[in-house]
């Protein structure tokens, strides 16, 4: 077999459909929106991803996938203005609401899909776009040209390397099966046949969280298993537990063996 004979595509949606966890839709995102906001506005993450991107004051930044603003409220003071778009009003809501207490005026909110039509919707083009951990989508492609085509300089792309943020000895502990599903080399190899020869940086968070409370934490890990059976739910609250640390009146910190990874794709226009 030749590497151009390789469909990228149809491998990425068969790795796919046998992933362990399901795509959250906007009502769970919803739900989310407030508790994630507070789990992610500060994380080590954010600097990170700012530290790799090559901006310049005078730009505009389009965040596909924006959440509560974790990357467009930091980016909103080093550019001229951070066009957030998310299929999540929750998530919206949180972002407006804590880019007013900021005192930020230069980021506006869209709520929209992949799916829906950008150029109807009157979504101009920007000099970057970026879309962080946000590539959950059932066309891939689609929206990797939709991020090209809307940006004039370039394009920044967050995926996950592996596992990515879902801790593999969880899925053990309560007795299922891990398939994280097509990670970042299928994204890559995508954008080669599409013609873009990208960039890939990494990115390696701590393999230490930091919760503010033992619900959060267990929260936090109900979110990667879905459906949970009242077994698998005291297996979850044995495993948090076992690896949990209380290290101040509001400070609890849990260590896994697995430190979450993600591949920074990039490329110029």
């Amino acid at each position: 077999m030749r590497y151009q004979d390789i469909d990228w595509e149809d491998m990425w949606r068969e790795a796919r459909a046998h992933k362990s966890w399901k795509k959250k839709k906007s009502s769970d995102w919803d739900r989310r929106a407030s508790s994630f906001a507070e789990r992610n506005i500060d994380s080590p993450f954010v600097a990170q991803f700012i530290s790799h991107l090559h901006i310049e004051p005078e730009w505009s930044v389009l965040d596909v996938g924006s959440g509560p603003g974790t990357l467009a409220i930091p980016l909103s003071n080093r550019v001229r203005s951070v066009t957030a778009v998310d299929y999540s009003a929750a998530m919206l809501n949180e972002l407006d609401k804590r880019a007013k207490g900021a005192g930020q005026e230069n980021i506006t909110t869209i709520q929209a899909s992949w799916t829906d039509d950008w150029q109807t919707m009157g979504i101009p083009r920007h000099e970057i776009t970026i879309a962080s951990r946000s590539l959950s989508v059932d066309d891939l492609k689609g929206a990797l040209r939709k991020l090209n085509d809307w940006a004039t300089k370039a394009v920044y792309i967050v995926d996950r390397v592996g596992a990515g943020p879902f801790d593999p000895d969880l899925f053990k502990a309560i007795g299922r099966d891990f398939q994280p599903g097509p990670d970042y080399i299928f994204t890559v190899n995508l954008l080669y046949t599409l013609g873009i020869h990208a960039h890939i940086d990494f990115i390696t968070l701590d393999s230490k969280r930091t919760y503010t409370s033992r619900e959060e934490a267990l929260q936090s890990y109900r979110w990667m298993a879905d459906e949970l059976t009242d077994a698998e739910e005291e297996r979850l609250i044995a495993y948090v537990d076992a690896r949990l640390n209380q290290t101040g009146d509001n400070s609890w910190q849990l260590a896994r063996q697995t430190s979450p990874r993600w591949a920074l794709i990039w490329w110029q226009k």
